[in-house]
């Protein structure tokens, strides 16, 4: 059962081992993925490249960085001083099905997923797939590490 939500990938690296902070950069130069680095930067900017590329609210909230929110995920790397290198994978929902919806739930958190699943299918999930992976894997590989069905 293949499910279609839109994977595309960003990778960041660090500009050089004497730099502290993160460095977002872009490696598909999506739109989305423009949006995630601005709102790593400050609300501004994600303000500005969402009015560049014709996001609205409502839209912003279709879709989510590393399996997180705009606004979570910028709370996260905003000021990141960690040094390290970060992977950041944009998520949309492009379907309006129940398995769309379980698979964007499962990379968002343990407690979304549990409560799309109760929603949407009592409690019973079998042989769904994301973008052709068991959810299993799908939410493991790209952000929640601690994911089990």
């Amino acid at each position: 059962m293949k499910k279609s939500l839109l994977v595309l990938s960003v990778v960041a690296l660090c500009t050089s081992p004497f730099t502290l902070a993160a460095d977002l950069v872009s490696g598909d130069n999506s739109n989305l993925t423009a949006i995630c680095i601005a709102a790593a930067e400050s609300d501004a900017a994600m303000e500005a490249k969402a009015e560049e590329f014709g996001f609205n609210q409502t839209e912003l909230q279709t879709f989510s960085c590393n399996g997180m929110t705009l606004k979570e995920f910028a709370k996260k790397y905003r000021d990141n001083t960690s040094g390290k290198s970060v992977v950041v994978y944009t998520f949309e929902k492009t379907q309006d099905s129940r398995e769309s919806e379980l698979c964007f739930a499962a990379v968002t958190s343990r407690e979304v997923y549990e409560k799309v699943k109760q929603s949407m299918f009592n409690g019973r999930v079998d042989d769904v797939q994301c973008n052709g992976l068991p959810i299993e894997k799908f939410a493991r590989r790209y952000g929640n590490r601690g994911f089990s069905k």
